[in-house]
């Protein structure tokens, strides 16, 4: 078991801006999460911590969020004990139920998804994940080649699967969201999603018909281009991980690379973006 490095995170005004930092974090290897009163502590491998990162991190917020931050080493821990105690199931009207094993199986919903994640979620993650799974119910995925972009549990991928997609292909940069995306596909009896490890770059041009990107707001913007190239003509790519304040600018990051805003979903602090080739 790996010596893990515990971040500590004060966070003024708290929202929306825990979430907006844990959504960050994810990105610089912490796998583990556990909010506060006063902010948010992360857990993260020594190995990976770089105390740089952390502080051009804190410096890229805007002026008026006042974050203090202090770090330790901590012996091993059981993390899916941590996140078995706060992992709650996510429900969308009637049409969807993501839950745990743990969770009983509760009837009445068209799509039951059950999930094992190796890791913790704030509560910003699910307000996105419901607007995705809300907008992709409004999607004809049937017979369609789709992109989990930034995959993470594959929740989106195995949904996607389960709305009629003829294929699925999950990217994930982190190699433990890979192997969990493929317990998870293996636990939901998925036969058609592929599961890889990489970037936006992976994706082939032209190949998809829907991309699904629940990914924090600086990758989104660095990989516009990638995933415009991506779509098919008149094909659907759904952006969140983003708060209301930065929907402008992807609006105009979607407009600068030739796509049409279609639809915009707010819940909370929290926007989506959908948009069409």
């Amino acid at each position: 078991m790996h010596t893990y490095t515990e971040l500590s995170l004060t966070i003024d005004p708290l929202e929306p801006w825990r979430d907006v930092l844990v959504a960050e974090l994810g990105e610089l290897g912490f796998d583990s999460f556990e909010e506060t009163e006063e902010g948010v502590k992360a857990f993260t491998p020594a190995h990976r911590f770089d105390k740089s990162a952390i502080i051009a991190l804190i410096a890229a917020q805007p002026a008026e969020v006042r974050i203090k931050q202090s770090h330790r080493s901590i012996a091993p821990y059981n993390w899916n004990a941590e996140w078995e105690k706060g992992f709650q199931p996510v429900e969308v009207g009637c049409d969807v139920r993501i839950r745990a094993e743990f969770h009983p199986f509760v009837p009445g919903f068209k799509h039951d998804l059950v999930i094992t994640p190796r890791m913790a979620f704030g509560t910003g993650h699910h307000a996105t994940t419901r607007m995705m799974v809300e907008a992709m119910m409004k999607i004809d995925m049937n017979g369609k080649h789709v992109c989990d972009l930034g995959c993470g549990t594959a929740v989106l991928a195995i949904l996607a699967e389960r709305l009629g997609a003829k294929s699925v292909h999950a990217i994930d940069i982190d190699e433990q969201a890979v192997l969990n995306a493929r317990e998870n596909l293996v636990l939901n009896g998925c036969h058609h999603t592929v599961v890889e490890k990489g970037e936006a770059k992976l994706l082939k041009p032209s190949s998809c018909a829907v991309i699904l990107a629940n990914i924090e707001r600086n990758t989104l913007l660095r990989d516009m281009l990638f995933m415009r190239d991506a779509l098919q003509p008149g094909g659907a790519l759904l952006l969140s991980g983003f708060v209301q304040a930065d929907a402008p600018r992807m609006v105009e990051a979607v407009l600068a690379v030739g796509m049409v805003p279609a639809e915009e979903l707010n819940q909370g602090e929290w926007a989506l973006i959908g948009c069409r080739r």
